[in-house]
């Protein structure tokens, strides 16, 4: 049997609590509270150990696992005290206050081998499996509208935790990820995935003086068959319910997430079809609770770290469209600010080295084998946390530029080095983009670039764009100004043509002046057919040779050919990964030649039992070439797997078979 210890002795631990008792896999050994009167009255029940701080419960060497049932805005903290304390972890809904929170907590479940599950305890209910083959066997292959409303009002005053921002109030995080976590079910289930992401989503709200959501709706496309419409509200009531429809026909349930949540108690799917009504009763013997916390410890006795119930990836996924609802109708709160967040800090150890650093002699720095992408972070605390993680593998190149996301992308960078105290990092910037692509613009936009980022200098500088109707001479002059007053170091061109670089670099030899030595164009093993975007250029063989003739240093982008080599059979349920826009994909790669390649990619990967797109980063990183790819990970996850292809060692004989079969 697996021990638990619960945290919180509310109202939803006190059901927690009532069902363990008729578990077969698990069994209640201790509640802790920081109420003597709570505390008494479990122990009196429940006739457990109890303790009155969280860190005791957590020191006791008996207890396997633990249940969090405080109000979501300590679930963070709690949840990662519990994870290194080496138990493992059911934590309530929503696991945390924002996605970046729930991107560290899992990456450290899946670190420490430990289980973790969000309590979405409808997931574990055979009520929602009965419901999910019914909308599979009714509304495949039809247009449909997923509809779902959680409401209730509430009596509180601006302190209470359901409107107080410090506790993360509102009625998004505390009910309405039940509707969209439903909806993404439900909508995954009909295009045959384990969930789904929306395509869009469009919201509105009312907000409280503080800026707390009363109420609260959302417009969602999963594709052009598919469509939801969710609310939440703690000012008024809703139905409570689910609808899918099609046409005449409809498949409704009520209070899905509170289905059959006692032994014995029915629940019923009403299926309308022609004013007719079909009813299926679901009785319960187990009862809901019961049967999540079975599916927990049966997890944790088989040592594995997430259920197919509530995956670790749906998790993630649900937070980061529970951020984009409240960001569509202007909630913020004081935990998604770097200045209050606990991310303020970082959580991570020094620089391993996973990432081996390298030197070249224009930086009296080291720097690393793949460059952090950061025009990819949707805040500074996602930022913040992302930049930690990467500097923890070891990982020493920033890229950034002036155009990338308003200017946000140089801030967050400065702010993080600045707050870490960091010398060793390398700033990558890039600037005058088109329709600026002028001498005159360049130094005034790398003093914006610093200014934003608090910073003196940058390491490496790249034009972003090339302008033909400027000689070379005066862009090289003009960036020469520049190094010499000390506002970048290395010069660099991002997006020229080959004769253009040569022509540059033939000026700068000839007056003895700094020229480019590096060159940030793409490359990948998939060629690009046409350009991602106007003005862009990727490496042929000839620019290669001249490279490595020159020892100059390629940080090619787009290096694993924006998702392309995304195994689309195998991988295609792999959450961590974006797949290309089908538009995109077809029309920058789709041509016989990479297609061929992406065959012996995926060919490669099974025999080195990896993934397709990380021997795409490999066939880069291991070319003899000085070439250090950008990548743009939006997650641990996705950074882990571009780290893992740089140690993927590739023969020349294998990157000649990518290249051409042979």
């Amino acid at each position: 049997m697996v021990k638990w210890g619960v945290i919180s002795t509310g109202t939803i631990s006190k059901a927690f609590c009532d069902s363990i008792k008729y578990s077969q896999e698990g069994k209640l050994s201790a509640v802790a509270s920081r109420s003597s009167k709570n505390l008494k009255y479990f122990s009196d029940k429940y006739g457990v150990d109890t303790y009155d701080s969280y860190d005791a419960l957590l020191n006791d060497s008996t207890i396997d696992a633990v249940y969090i049932g405080t109000p979501h805005s300590s679930h963070f903290d709690l949840s990662l005290k519990t994870l290194r304390s080496g138990k493992h972890l059911l934590c309530e809904k929503p696991m945390t206050m924002n996605s970046t929170e729930a991107m560290i907590l899992l990456n450290e479940s899946r670190k420490l081998n430990l289980f973790f599950m969000e309590a979405f305890m409808y997931r574990c209910h055979p009520l929602t499996h009965q419901m999910l083959e019914l909308v599979k066997q009714e509304f495949t292959n039809q247009e449909v509208l997923i509809e779902s409303s959680f409401g209730f009002t509430a009596d509180v005053d601006e302190k209470h935790r359901l409107k107080n921002p410090e506790l993360g109030g509102g009625s998004i995080l505390d009910i309405g990820c039940y509707p969209l976590s439903m909806v993404r079910l439900i909508a995954g289930n009909l295009l045959e995935k384990s969930f789904a992401d929306p395509l869009t989503i469009s919201a509105s709200g009312e907000l409280t003086p503080a800026k707390i959501d009363l109420n609260a709706k959302a417009e969602l496309e999963f594709s052009p068959k598919i469509k939801a419409s969710i609310k939440s509200a703690i000012n008024k009531e809703y139905e409570n319910s689910l609808k899918i429809s099609s046409g005449d026909k409809q498949i409704f349930v009520k209070e899905p997430w509170h289905c059959g949540q006692f032994q014995g108690q029915k629940a019923e799917i009403k299926i309308l079809e022609n004013n007719k009504e079909k009813v299926i009763e679901v009785t319960d013997d187990i009862g809901l609770f019961t049967r999540e916390i079975d599916e927990a410890s049966s997890c944790i006795k088989e040592r594995r770290i997430e259920s197919s119930f509530m995956p670790h990836a749906d998790s993630l996924s649900n937070s980061i469209w529970l951020d984009k609802w409240l960001n569509e109708i202007k909630v913020i709160y004081p935990a998604n600010t770097i200045n209050t967040s606990s991310l303020r800090n970082s959580v991570f150890s020094k620089p391993s080295e996973d990432l081996k650093s390298i030197r070249i002699p224009e930086l009296d720095k080291e720097i690393s084998p793949i460059v952090f992408g950061c025009d990819n972070q949707i805040n500074e605390i996602h930022a913040f946390a992302m930049f930690d993680y990467y500097y923890s593998k070891g990982g020493k190149v920033f890229d950034t530029a002036y155009i990338y996301n308003y200017g946000l992308s140089d801030k967050y960078l400065g702010d993080w080095i600045n707050s870490r105290k960091l010398e060793d990092v390398v700033v990558l910037g890039k600037g005058a983009h088109t329709p600026d692509c002028f001498p005159d613009k360049i130094r005034p936009q790398i003093e914006e670039s610093l200014s934003r980022g608090n910073l003196d200098k940058l390491d490496i500088y790249c034009l972003h764009r090339d302008n033909l109707d400027v000689p070379v001479s005066e862009f090289i002059d003009a960036l020469n100004e520049c190094r010499k007053d000390g506002l970048i170091e290395v010069l660099g061109a991002s997006n020229w043509e080959l004769a253009r670089f040569k022509s540059a670099n033939d000026y700068a030899n000839e007056h003895d002046i700094a020229g480019f030595k590096v060159l940030s164009n793409n490359f990948s093993l998939a060629r690009m057919i046409e350009p991602v975007w106007p003005g862009c250029f990727s490496c042929d063989d000839a620019y290669l040779k001249y490279l490595k003739d020159n020892n100059i240093h390629l940080f090619p982008w787009s290096s694993q050919a924006r998702g392309f080599f995304v195994n689309q059979v195998e991988f295609a349920a792999n959450e961590h990964f974006a797949n290309p826009t089908n538009e995109e994909e077809k029309r920058v790669w789709h041509d016989e030649l990479n297609l061929i390649r992406r065959d012996r990619a995926i060919e490669l990967a099974k025999e080195k039992s990896c993934q397709p797109i990380q021997i795409a980063l490999s066939y880069v990183v291991n070319l003899e070439i000085s070439a250090y790819p950008l990548v743009g990970p939006r997650n641990f996850f996705e950074l882990d797997s571009c780290i893992e292809a740089t140690n993927i060692q590739l023969s020349n004989q294998e990157l000649r078979y990518l290249e051409t079969g042979n």
